[in-house]
């Protein structure tokens, strides 16, 4: 067999494999994300809104610019 046609079988298997393994993960984020979609559906608003707080990182944001101060760097001598 010519080394061009096993390499180009080798490629098609492995394009098979990865067509598959693409579909699967697709599948399996989809089931996550609905399943985080029903979790937040049942939440109460005020459940809803604090989770949207925890997830936007906000209130560490907060912090990190709390802690900004000025260091002397733009002191003039």
């Amino acid at each position: 067999m010519d080394f061009s046609k096993v390499l180009n079988e080798l490629w098609k298997i492995e394009k098979i494999a990865s067509i598959e393994a693409i579909k699967i993960a697709k599948n399996e984020d989809l089931k996550f994300l609905a399943s985080k979609r029903e979790k937040i559906m049942r939440m109460s608003h005020e459940e809803a809104l604090k989770e949207l707080i925890k997830l936007s990182k906000i209130e560490s944001k907060i912090k990190i610019i709390e802690n900004i101060n000025d260091n002397g760097l733009f002191e003039i001598k």
